[in-house]
């Protein structure tokens, strides 16, 4: 009896501690801008599971959420942008946004995005363009590839603009069973989250510098992935006749001296042998000051001041392949 007492008490004092510590967790750190927290309702609010093993998340359609700030809705369609009709209008140029969470615009507003400040400084200057962004958070080229190749390709985009980032060279994710505690506990997402970060604070994982420079192998499994998803962009944009153009998104805790010139040059090279053009945006940022372009300080995912800032290259460029566009087909004219 005294067993049963005992072993019952302990129970009832540990639900109580779980309790006053998700209790705590929620009153006192989730301020809404809390960089785990706010991934993980975007996981559980905007993302979907995709069984598809060459894709594995995507966007539900019609999602809203709060997160990091500032609102995130989706279309019908499961992009982070104004609807759009199937088919583009007589003499509009269509661009599709094509990323993972630097395309979407984490702790963005959506007009804040370069997509729509890309889009908004073309139709300012008199252009007949619209767009959409496909940016979905944590994917990898292939899953870039598979999800325009299933969903936006539909829309039959002019110009597909790939925005590519260093982390893109990433493997296909895991996908585990996810517990109770990982659906509905922010205490636990919290403690998950930290563990990782002492984990790698203290050498039990690789350092971010280290981590993505073993992304860029030539063996590694994730950069062979991601060189034969480029190529499907390309084969791709061939056959819908369009104009694939790629821009590389530096990575913004370090921009002077950069650490990852080569990296760079790896992925320009293999870009540019497929007769696609490639852009570096370092240029855009390199004199600023990394924080000043960071989400938040421990976040650096770029903010609105990095979005305008590669606007600047961005809307040049469009404009050169819109030229050839309203020559060639009458469309994105001025």
């Amino acid at each position: 009896m005294n067993f049963l007492k005992n072993t019952l008490l302990v129970v009832v004092l540990t639900a109580v501690c779980a309790l006053c510590l998700e209790g705590m967790t929620r009153l006192f750190l989730d301020t809404g801008m809390l960089y785990e927290l706010e991934m993980w309702r975007y996981a559980r609010d905007v993302k979907v599971r995709d069984m598809r093993p060459d894709l594995g998340h995507r966007h539900r359609p019609n999602a809203e959420a709060q997160l990091m700030g500032v609102k995130v809705t989706t279309d019908s369609r499961g992009f982070r942008s104004s609807e759009i009709p199937e088919k583009a209008p007589a003499g509009v140029a269509r661009i599709a946004f094509v990323g993972d969470s630097t395309t979407l615009g984490w702790g963005v507003a959506q007009d804040e995005t370069a997509a729509a400040r890309v889009t908004a400084a073309l139709l300012k200057e008199g252009r007949k363009v619209d767009s959409y962004n496909l940016g979905v958070g944590n994917h990898n080229t292939l899953q870039e590839l598979t999800l325009f190749r299933d969903t936006a390709a539909k829309l039959k985009p002019d110009i597909i603009v790939l925005s590519y980032f260093i982390n893109d060279a990433e493997p296909m994710p895991t996908y585990n069973q996810t517990s109770w505690l990982d659906e509905h506990s922010a205490a636990w997402v919290v403690f998950k989250y930290r563990l990782d970060s002492l984990m790698r604070q203290f050498g039990e994982a690789p350092d971010w510098k280290r981590y993505y420079r073993e992304l860029y192998k030539d063996d590694a499994a994730g950069w062979q992935q991601t060189r034969k998803a480029i190529q499907g962009f390309a084969a791709t944009a061939r056959e819908m006749g369009a104009r694939l153009v790629v821009f590389n998104i530096p990575e913004l805790r370090e921009l002077k001296p950069y650490p990852f010139n080569d990296v760079t040059a790896k992925v320009k090279a293999d870009v540019e042998g497929l007769g696609v053009p490639f852009f570096d945006m370092l240029p855009t940022v390199q004199n600023l000051d990394p924080a000043s372009l960071w989400v938040t300080v421990p976040d650096p995912h770029p903010n609105g001041a990095a979005m305008a800032a590669f606007t600047t290259m961005m809307v040049p460029e469009l404009n050169k392949l819109l030229d050839g566009l309203c020559k060639d087909q009458g469309k994105g004219c001025k």
